[in-house]
């Protein structure tokens, strides 16, 4: 364990009461603060920011995430920005992710991508334990270097890890690791010479309809990028996407979100205020 950068650590608790859902408690320490939430009109969903305000994750920087639904709640949850991932020499930067779902729950976390400067290092790791009938969307967005700047895939090293844990059972695992500074990407096709990459995961009761299934294919063959949708042992789904730019990742995450709340799960649909 070392003993430099910063570590902060962020919890968070929802509850039911009545059709809302409230923030029963919550902790914070930099590089991590929440903003209240607030509701859209005649919806109970509690919608949060979470904020990383010191502007980027240094070597050494760790951030503890730990995110509570009891019996019932529903949350959407997305940060403010991008987290931004800069130079380490030897130790590299780290997120800890652990999501724990009650029965009748539903959580949406949509975090902006996180980009990986020159030279960067950056471990995640995310662990869900869900009850069956709880609902998780799940996002995942990447951006291999300030694009504008033509660093690209110039970071040293990415791992990232999600196990998903449906009553006691392992229900969903994804591994991830680039090292990506020792070998030239575009030679090794990397990424398909796209330097965006985005995963959302879908997990629910019952499996999505075959029809809306089939839909959301002929949809997703008719956009901008390169996107995969692959049906789960467990019911749900995982989209993957490579995308040239950044704005078709955000305009591609917002119609998937907005797919699954408004045609699938029948629920209203509001965009962030960020967007």
């Amino acid at each position: 364990m070392t003993d430099i950068g910063r570590r902060g650590r962020a919890e968070l608790r929802f509850t039911r009461r009545g059709r809302r859902t409230i923030l029963q408690r919550h902790y914070a320490t930099l590089p991590a603060r929440v903003i209240r939430p607030f509701y859209a009109e005649d919806e109970g969903c509690a919608y949060v920011y979470l904020l990383t305000p010191t502007g980027g994750m240094l070597g050494g920087d760790a951030l503890d995430i730990h995110i509570t639904l009891e019996p019932g709640a529903q949350v959407c949850l997305t940060t403010a920005s991008a987290t931004k991932v800069h130079p380490a020499a030897d130790v590299p930067a780290e997120q800890s992710l652990l999501i724990e779902l009650a029965p009748g729950s539903s959580l949406e976390y949509l975090p902006e991508p996180t980009i990986l400067f020159r030279e960067a290092r950056w471990h995640q790791r995310t662990v869900v334990y869900r009850a069956p009938d709880s609902r998780l969307l799940l996002l995942e967005g990447w951006s291999a270097g300030r694009v504008a700047r033509g660093e690209v895939f110039q970071f040293s090293h990415l791992e990232t890890r999600l196990e998903v844990e449906t009553a006691d059972s392992l229900s969903l695992f994804d591994h991830m690791r680039i090292d990506a500074a020792g070998y030239p990407y575009q030679r090794l096709g990397l990424w398909g010479g796209r330097p965006h990459l985005m995963t959302m995961y879908l997990l629910q009761e019952q499996p999505p309809p075959s029809t809306w299934l089939q839909w959301l294919r002929t949809d997703a063959s008719e956009r901008p990028a390169v996107i995969g949708v692959s049906e789960l042992g467990a019911p749900g789904l995982v989209i993957r996407a490579l995308t040239e730019d950044a704005e078709t990742m955000t305009r591609l995450t917002q119609e998937l979100w907005r797919k699954v709340r408004q045609h699938l799960w029948g629920e209203p649909w509001y965009p962030w205020r960020k967007w």
